[in-house]
């Protein structure tokens, strides 16, 4: 009688495979999602932040100006030249002050600004307008506007009182 030898078993079985692949699919499932979770939320809080730090300028440059001496912290659209407090302020100069001077960025399209003139629109989360002399400031948290914006319940707005 011959004698069998058993050969030694070389490399995984499909099913051991089959297993692996499965559990990391789910982990990577469950981690993409939770991931996405995490980014959407960085976003709106972002937006938010964002959003506090504009609307605590302007009422402490109104505040600084309200004796009517001095200058802004926002400078002429175009140039760097102080906008005096007896002088007209209008939003595109505090638009281009917090784009470009202070550098503040979309969250949701970081190559576009936070901020634009009047409503907030898909490439600008805050709309800056000013109108009798007191402003008005709109977050869109979510960043879903439209080219026409429509509030959501989550978006913010306020009216400061008048400069």
């Amino acid at each position: 009688m011959k004698n069998l030898s058993l050969k030694a078993k070389k490399g995984f079985s499909l099913i051991e495979l089959l297993v692996v692949i499965a559990i990391i699919g789910i982990l990577s499932a469950v981690g993409i999602t939770t991931y996405s979770g995490y980014t959407a939320n960085a976003k709106k809080q972002a937006t938010t932040a964002m959003y506090s730090q504009i609307v605590s300028l302007l009422n402490a440059e109104t505040a600084k100006c309200a004796s009517g001496s001095g200058n802004y912290v926002f400078t002429d659209a175009g140039t760097s030249t102080a906008v005096a407090c007896t002088g007209t302020l209008n939003a595109e100069d505090v638009v281009e002050y917090f784009n470009d001077d202070l550098g503040m960025k979309n969250p949701y399209k970081t190559d576009q600004g936070a901020t634009k003139e009047d409503d907030p629109g898909p490439n600008n989360p805050i709309g800056i307008s000013v109108s009798s002399g007191s402003w008005t400031i709109k977050a869109d948290i979510d960043g879903d506007a439209t080219a026409t914006y429509t509030a959501s319940s989550d978006d913010k707005s306020i009216t400061t009182a008048a400069y």
